[in-house]
């Protein structure tokens, strides 16, 4: 097998072109500097270097593998330096992971508020699907997933078919699903979830392995004035139902933090009244392992500013615009 520093060898053979001086250069002694050599001798399967020459020099084969292995050596260093830095850097990260649309919604509010807390420590975020969030959070990737849950169960302890029901969790915000409609030419919803002329309304869904999706499903499940409701799309993106909504194909339950603006641009309005909305929670999961210093730090100011904010309200936290943390 070939070794990297017999490669590093012969680079400094060809330099000084004495062998004293190249085991001077690379901190063996000439003995060993020459059984490297000899070993590189017989992976290569020729003479490299000329020894009936003073100074010594290079054969043709010792030139031909010099020319490849400078570059591959160079290249393989470069290499192993990105690989550390990038090791040092999530070593020294706080890691979270989220579901996209907590990445584009909740995450630009709240990561400036969370360094304001805990001081300016490096933070990296990794936009996913949950299930891949959970993985990494079970695998030691993340330090931290962040993501939403139905209230309603949460004030349980449950958290739908989310495999996190053995983690420690705190509340950081708030949220809430909306249904949602294009309006007709007089301002009413094009698809109306209590009443109207059609006998099937279209509606827009998650897929069946999004927690959006859960809440909704049982919300569904609990009011029989929606039996009318039909599926006609599956995504696991909320910003793709968004996009699907506005052009007018159904209604769907869209949070609030991402449709806000569409809403008050008249966009959007309400496709059904308020008890059809879906409360969520926006919770910062950990796993029951030891962390590294600086993220049970974060997590201790996390739990710290929560408790804080509870006390300071005799009622539960009230979103107060878009993605507000609590």
């Amino acid at each position: 097998m070939l070794d990297i520093r017999w490669l590093v060898d012969l680079a400094a053979i060809a330099e000084y072109r004495n062998l004293t001086k190249a085991a001077e250069k690379r901190n063996v002694t000439q003995s060993g500097l020459s059984r490297r050599l000899q070993s590189l001798e017989r992976w290569a399967g020729a003479s490299l270097i000329d020894r009936s020459k003073n100074p010594i020099c290079l054969t043709k084969a010792g030139e031909e593998l010099l020319a490849t292995s400078g570059e591959v050596v160079a290249r393989l260093n470069e290499t192993r330096r990105a690989i550390r830095d990038d090791a040092d850097e999530r070593m020294t990260a706080v890691r979270f992971a989220a579901p996209h649309a907590l990445s584009v919604t909740f995450f630009p509010k709240w990561l400036p508020v969370l360094q304001r807390q805990v001081g300016s420590l490096p933070l990296h975020v990794r936009s996913d699907s949950l299930g891949c969030c959970c993985e990494a959070l079970e695998h030691g990737d993340v330090d931290f997933i962040v993501c939403f849950v139905d209230a309603r169960t949460a004030r349980n302890g449950a958290y739908g078919s989310l495999p996190l029901s053995k983690c420690d969790s705190i509340l950081v915000g708030r949220d809430k699903l909306v249904p949602l409609s294009v309006p007709s030419r007089a301002g009413e919803p094009r698809h109306r979830l209590d009443g109207g002329s059609e006998t099937v309304v279209p509606y827009l869904g998650y897929e069946t392995a999004c927690a959006l999706g859960w809440a909704i499903d049982d919300a569904i499940g609990r009011d029989g004035s929606l039996s009318r409701l039909r599926r006609i799309v599956q995504n696991a993106q909320a910003d793709g139902l968004r996009c699907m909504t506005l052009l007018g194909i159904g209604a769907a339950w869209l949070p609030l933090s991402m449709t806000h603006q569409d809403i008050l641009n008249g966009k959007l309005v309400r496709a059904g009244p308020d008890h059809l909305d879906v409360d969520l929670e926006v919770r910062v999961f950990r796993a029951n392992r030891d962390l590294a210093k600086r993220s049970e730090a974060v997590w201790r100011e996390m739990s710290a500013q929560s408790m804080t904010r509870r006390r300071k309200s005799s009622e539960p936290a009230k979103m107060l615009a878009v993605g507000h943390s609590v």
